[in-house]
């Protein structure tokens, strides 16, 4: 499952031109910044995000 969703992921990124994976990298970063503390409306989404990058 995780394989097929990294897979999925990857396949959507080389879909992407090199404006938007800045803003992809940038948009990573700020859900970071935001998770460390999160509000309660979203702790869903961070949830989301930790899974996305392994952590």
């Amino acid at each position: 499952m995780v394989l097929f969703m990294t897979s999925g992921l990857f396949a959507v990124l080389a879909g992407f031109t090199g404006a938007d994976i800045a803003l992809f990298r940038k948009l990573n970063h700020e859900l970071g910044m935001l998770c460390q503390a999160p509000p309660s409306q979203a702790i869903r989404v961070c949830r989301i995000h930790a899974r996305l990058v392994g952590g």
